[in-house]
């Protein structure tokens, strides 16, 4: 049976429909065997599918009639019982299907069969149970075998009690080389941990094909053996398979064809495929050829040799597909990343205790955490509703006559819960804007399901695609994003309000109809369901997953929320003062992806423009805007362009013309509909003596401040406010009196150990060593060579002072080659910035990237009107560490 994702449901989630079937107990009795096996199979994988993809719904038509659920039972055992609710609805079957809940099972996805297999001495073989095969999986990835060894099966060190095994392998060996058998002859060992002996049947080639994968499994899987095709288990005597009934190049062709087709996956490096030999041993009559006994022998696999692909399965681009052999394996055994560099980011939701979407969430470990966040955004009250967020709903009501009449009769029948606001759920959720959209509110209460509103100007042919696909999106981003594992649906409903009055919901006959368990009973379930909220709506890909190889999210700070919160219609142009780490270039970035769901424009529309080469390749990486230098943006004309985001903006200067009035005609050329610009600076950090062509700063309006950082560990912090300290006593003369106010507004999140060290050199090839030393000593105590960065103040200096830094790394490299362990380090520049290597460059390049360490070279003649400013850009890239190196260069 095909399963379809059925997309004119109105339900707002995946429904998958089976098509027809028969059920009842006694009703399934009667059917034909393959029919009703297809029919299980069918919606056992649509189960396992709804499990993997944040839960949903099955639709069966019920094809016998007379059928009534409560009397005739389903007929069929339906794997995952507790994650399931039944219903009948008329002629139709529903089985409401949650998400899987990893905390609960210890396992990241749900499976059917593992079709993993393993030999388990003589008794033969069986298959890995999703616990055993987890357990078999992260033995592979700590001990991966990257040589097999394809000539010999390597015995286990045993002691005396195993060594009849090793000499029945032995003798299994000798007969495997041996190139002739006599019929009836009864061999001189048995089947055993190593050796499987099995008889022909009359369909010989189909029952090969479908024992085969298993055993090569099996053995692949454990230390390897030998299997004999034409053997009796019991009697050990060589009956074989009568030469007439053998085609031995068919068969050897088919064999060779299903081994190498079996799925496996790698750990190693080595990519290896299953090993085997095969051989036909001819088997003797009273010296006349009778038939043949097909051995074939089996090594130990590197890895994972599945029998054919686990029977696991998804939903995925609307489409009900079976995961491979890679994908299976690599989600089974997805931990946490080791958070070991980065002593300043706390666990806040581990992937042990979340959905199988579900993403490793860290913080700072003096921000809010997930749980103050709830119950300071979205608190719950056990004696009323609560209308929030405040700042939205007033001025939705204050502009839209009759909103609030309407808003306060559909509460009417609701005592206590949280009625959120949002201008748009379809934008806060990513999704395209509807311009119709007046408003969207989340109710969620308790005792009920949770219900989303949105209200429009009038009612179009939209309004309930508009409904179901927001509702829908909700709902998985609350389940695979915010890690939500009780039953959970969102009813959409259309709410129409025209010139104030208030209209009819013309889908009001369309609600879905859930089980009672789906609604949320107790207030800790509202909790929860908000905390998912929180990481839905505040959660953002961290950029800590590029160093750690793993996906990683955090959430934004109140300010950071605050500025993505905007809308985007009334703040069309804004000046963003930020301090370093505060988080400056994540918000540009969020922004663009917001821009293009207000504006619905694409990825051309959209311009990013920084000074320096390397941010702007990081940026470009994104994909989600064209990004560019000043120099570029001042050579070329750009007429699909509508929105400019500039960052850095203090760094940028007039040489080339003026930027600033550039970038405001581009994005007000269309007098109607103005695009969006948005500068992002910090006068603090000004690394040159130019003008800069920002306006006046009593001229940058409206403007906002991001004034809490999170980046740099304590003692940085106090360095940084020393340093700040001094740029406001010494400020350069290319920047607006009254721009250095951020120093008492700042916000520095502490608790974060680090060191900074300052140390002086004479001799500049002591100072290349002690930076290559320093660097070994730091990478065999966990870090590694990407969280390191050399950074000079001169462009200059670099190519002079890169080669010094190589020729130091080989002749230390050289004279340790005898040690143990011998950290690899190699250097780049600041454009090669997610590899694993020492960046070697300069500061100005470096500007907007941060490392956890930084060396910072200063020449001992250093005295400039910016000397302060480049001294606090400096320690700003530092996360946890920080060198100052003052050097005669």
């Amino acid at each position: 049976m095909s399963l379809k994702i059925d997309l004119e449901t109105k339900f707002a989630e995946y429904v998958i429909d089976i098509g027809k079937v028969t059920l009842g107990t006694e009703q399934r009795l009667r059917m034909n065997p393959l029919l009703r096996e297809k029919q299980a199979e069918a919606i056992c994988q649509a189960i396992c599918a709804l499990l993997n993809s944040g839960g949903g719904v099955i639709k069966a038509e019920i094809e016998n009639e007379e059928y009534h659920y409560e009397s005739h039972g389903v007929g069929m055992h339906l794997p995952f019982s507790d994650y399931l609710d039944q219903m009948q609805q008329g002629k139709l079957f529903l089985i409401y299907v949650k998400s899987w809940n990893t905390e609960a099972t210890g396992l990241r996805l749900a499976t059917l069969c593992s079709n993993l297999y393993q030999r388990l001495g003589p008794s033969g073989i069986v298959v890995m149970d999703s616990q055993e095969a987890l357990a078999f999986l992260r033995r592979k990835t700590q001990t991966p075998m990257n040589n097999p060894d394809h000539n010999s099966l390597s015995l286990p060190e045993a002691g005396a009690g195993e060594q009849d095994e090793g000499d029945m392998r032995n003798l299994a060996n000798t007969l495997f080389r041996s190139r002739q058998l006599q019929y009836l002859e009864k061999l001189n060992f048995t089947e055993s941990m190593h050796v499987e002996f099995q008889m022909f049947t009359t369909d010989m080639l189909q029952h090969i094909k479908e024992t085969l994968p298993k055993y090569v499994s099996a053995f692949a899987n454990t230390e390897g053996g030998y299997i004999f095709f034409g053997v009796h288990d019991r009697s050990c005597q060589v009956i074989g398979c009568e030469k007439e009934k053998l085609n031995l190049v068919t068969l050897r062709e088919s064999i060779d064809s299903c081994i190498k087709r079996l799925p496996v996956h790698h750990f190693c490096t080595q990519n290896h495929k299953i090993q085997y030999d095969l051989k036909f041993l001819e088997v003797l009559d009273k010296r006349i050829l009778h038939g043949y006994v097909l051995a074939i022998k089996v090594d130990q696999f590197c890895c994972a040799a599945f029998a054919q692909l686990p029977s696991s399965w998804q939903v995925k681009d609307n489409l009900v597909r079976q995961l491979t052999a890679k994908e299976w394996a690599t989600w089974m055994v997805e931990a946490d990343p080791d958070l070991s560099r980065f002593p300043q980011m706390v666990l806040e939701l581990s992937l042990s205790s979340t959905t199988p979407r579900g993403r490793t969430i860290c913080i700072h470990q003096n921000l809010e955490g997930l749980e103050e966040q709830q119950k300071s955004y979205f608190p719950v009250y056990p004696d009323r509703i609560l209308y929030t967020p405040q700042s939205i709903y007033k001025e939705l009501f204050s502009q839209h006559r009759g909103l609030r009449e309407l808003m306060n009769m559909e509460m009417r029948s609701v005592s206590q819960g949280i009625l959120i606001f949002s201008q748009s759920w379809a934008v806060d959720l990513g999704l395209p804007e509807n311009q119709y959209v007046i408003c969207d509110a989340l109710l969620i209460s308790q005792k009920n399901t949770p219900i989303l509103y949105s209200v429009f100007s009038e009612w179009n042919a939209g309004c309930k695609n508009y409904s179901m696909k927001v509702a829908h999106s909700l709902k998985q981003r609350l389940v695979n994003r915010g890690g939500y594992t009780e039953r959970l649906c969102i009813i959409p409903l259309v709410c129409v309000l025209n010139c104030g009055r208030i209209e009819n919901n013309p889908l009001s006959s369309e609600v879905p109809i859930y089980p009672e368990s789906y609604c949320l009973t107790t207030i800790q379930h509202m909790e929860a369901l908000l905390k998912s909220l929180v990481i839905v709506l505040r959660g953002f890909r961290s950029f800590l997953s590029d160093e750690l190889g793993s996906e990683v999210w955090s959430l934004l700070t109140d300010q950071q929320y605050k500025l993505f919160s905007k809308n985007l219609r009334r703040n069309r142009e804004l000046f963003v003062h930020g301090l370093p780490g505060s988080g400056k270039t994540m918000v540009a970035l969020k922004i663009m992806e917001k821009i293009k769901n207000v504006f619905h424009c694409e990825q051309k529309n959209i311009l990013y423009v920084c000074e320096n080469q390397p941010l702007k390749r990081f940026v470009s990486k994104k994909n989600i805007c064209l990004a560019m230098n000043r120099k570029t943006f001042m050579k070329n004309n750009f007429e699909e362009i509508q929105h400019i985001i500039v960052d850095e903006a203090q760094n940028l200067c007039t040489e080339d013309g003026d930027w600033y009035g550039k970038a405001k005609h581009i994005t007000q050329r269309d007098k109607d509909r103005p695009g969006i610009l948005w500068i992002f600076l910090d006068y603090y950090e000004i690394n040159h003596l130019g003008c800069i062509g920002l306006p006046p700063l009593s001229a940058q309006l409206p403007k906002e401040e991001l004034t809490i950082v999170v980046r740099n560990a304590d003692k940085i912090a106090d360095y940084l406010q020393e340093v700040m300290q001094e740029v406001t006593e010494n400020p350069p003369p290319n920047i607006p009196p009254g721009s250095l106010v951020m120093l008492h507004k700042a916000k520095w999140a502490l608790g974060v150990p680090g060191n900074v060290e300052h140390t002086e050199y004479l001799d500049v090839e002591k100072m290349v060593s002690f930076v290559i030393e320093k660097c070994q000593v730091l990478c065999r105590n966990g870090y590694s060579p990407k969280d390191i960065a050399v950074l000079f103040l001169k462009a200059n200096e670099i190519e002079r002072y890169k080669s010094m830094f190589i020729q130091a790394i080989r002749k230390r490299t050289m004279s340790q080659m005898n040690e143990a362990f011998v950290p690899l380090l190699r250097i780049t520049d600041a454009s090669n910035i997610q590899d694993n290597h020492i960046v070697v460059d300069s500061l100005r390049r470096f500007l907007g990237l941060e490392r956890n360490i930084v060396f910072g070279i200063i020449p001992w003649e250093f005295q400039l009107d910016i000397s302060h400013n480049l001294r606090f850009c400096l320690a700003s890239r530092a996360r946890t560490h920080l060198y100052i190196l003052k050097v005669s260069i």
